[in-house]
């Protein structure tokens, strides 16, 4: 979008690129308390020549959810790595805001991490995890944006 009281288009500082297929989750079933790995980010050739200085994770989601109950996002995190096969966090995990309510509901969390000093293949993991023992279920996608680019 143009900000014309700026003058200038702030989405063309942002790359958008994709991190996972959307994660169905049924309260104590498929998906509950389950370990979600994004794709890996290649920043040395994925992207020609252009070089980012920030990675966010954007996880938006949909649930269904009896009175009392929630959808936490947690132990989200980034990974790097210098081959694409060996991975450490590039700090601790982290449990997003949760979505509660009664009701379909819907929420959106932001992850960010510092690419400056990031070695050559990014990822994220999050977890989803509903509260409720039973019948309440929700969809979570992820896609990540990067921003601060410059061309080398």
């Amino acid at each position: 979008m143009k900000t014309t009281a700026l003058g200038r288009d702030d989405a063309a500082l942002l790359t958008p690129a994709f991190a996972a297929a959307e994660t169905a989750v049924t309260a104590g079933g498929a998906g509950d308390n389950t370990e979600v790995t994004t794709a890996a980010l290649d920043l040395r050739d994925q992207f020609g020549t252009l070089r980012f200085t920030s990675l966010t994770l954007v996880l938006a989601a949909t649930a269904t959810l009896t009175a009392g109950q929630s959808l936490a996002l947690k132990a989200a995190r980034f990974q790097h790595s210098d081959d694409g096969t060996s991975w450490s966090d590039v700090k601790d995990g982290v449990t997003l805001p949760p979505i509660a309510g009664t009701g379909t509901v819907t929420g959106a969390a932001k992850l960010g991490c510092n690419l400056v000093e990031a070695k050559r293949f990014v990822r994220a993991k999050f977890t989803p995890d509903l509260s409720a023992s039973g019948t309440d279920t929700a969809k979570v996608g992820a896609a990540f944006v990067l921003s601060g680019p410059s061309r080398i």
